[in-house]
């Protein structure tokens, strides 16, 4: 009797364990779903993001017309919130030709390296009174005369005072783009081909010697009704004078022949004893050499 006693005990205090453990396991799984629930609740209170209305915009007079809804964790200190949009650019819109005389084609150009184009303005987030709220829907225009903006896809980033603007937007630019040559290049020349722009025409007055021949042929210039006519005999380039002789070239003219080489302070005569005297210099040394 004992024995069944205890058995009986210690069922119903297994039956317990098992519904305390089983109660606690609830209220732990109960809130772990309470916080997370917050956790969602307050994500949604405080995320910030941004959506372009215009997701698609088409050009109109070299520009494009977008509008976009920003979406902020809480209002901004001002009125006017310093904004930057970042356009990437993913592909453009190429209008190549492929052949002479055709027209051109629209091909979507995806670009290896994404060129970016910043965009900085002061975003407006109060009402006519001054009273600041956290959202607005904010509109701004885009140029092609820029230099950038084309018609492409782009991936747009929205940042501001406090960071990141929720996640990155896709926006597409549609529009013509000015057409690209992409055929063959035909450097052939064929008779069959009509020349175009201005037609050339040979001119000649007669005053160049234009003949309408061609630039190889040797012509005569005429000269025109206004040319100045050489009369007369022209003079001769050498004056008459230069013949002329000077007053040193007469006091020459009867030079005897020779060098022409005379010392300064000695006449002829003393001239003509220096060779006797040279020999006798000459005798003498020779005389003491022998001795």
């Amino acid at each position: 009797m004992r024995a069944a006693n205890e058995s009986m005990y210690r069922a119903c205090v297994m039956k317990n364990h098992g519904f305390y453990f089983a109660g606690r396991a609830l209220l732990a799984l109960g809130a772990g779903a309470a916080f997370m629930l917050v956790l969602l609740t307050s994500g949604r209170a405080y995320a910030s993001s941004f959506v372009f209305k215009t997701p698609e915009a088409t050009e109109s007079n070299g520009q494009w017309h977008l509008k976009v809804r920003i979406d902020l964790s809480r209002a901004p200190a001002m009125m006017h919130s310093p904004m930057r949009f970042t356009f990437s650019k993913l592909a453009v819109d190429e209008r190549a030709i492929m052949s002479k005389g055709a027209q051109p084609e629209h091909h979507r150009m995806v670009l290896d390296t994404q060129p970016k184009q910043i965009v900085s303005m002061d975003v407006d987030f109060a009402d006519p009174s001054g009273k600041v709220f956290k959202s607005t829907y904010f509109e701004f225009d885009v140029e092609r005369a820029s230099g950038y903006f084309e018609a492409a896809e782009y991936l747009v980033t929205l940042s501001g005072v406090d960071g990141d603007v929720g996640s990155a937007q896709k926006l597409v630019l549609k529009g013509d783009n000015p057409p690209v040559y992409r055929g063959a290049m035909d450097f052939t020349d064929t008779k069959s081909t009509k020349q175009k722009g201005p037609k050339i025409q040979t001119v000649s007055s007669g005053i160049d010697a234009g003949s309408g021949k061609s630039d190889d042929d040797s012509v005569a210039a005429a000269p025109a009704s206004t040319a100045v006519q050489a009369e007369g005999p022209a003079p001769s380039m050498v004056p008459q004078s230069a013949y002329n002789k000077t007053a040193e070239e007469e006091g020459v003219q009867d030079h005897p022949k020779g060098c022409g080489c005379v010392a300064a302070g000695l006449d002829t005569g003393s001239l003509a004893s220096v060779p006797a005297l040279l020999l006798a210099i000459a005798a003498l040394v020779a005389r003491r050499r022998i001795g």
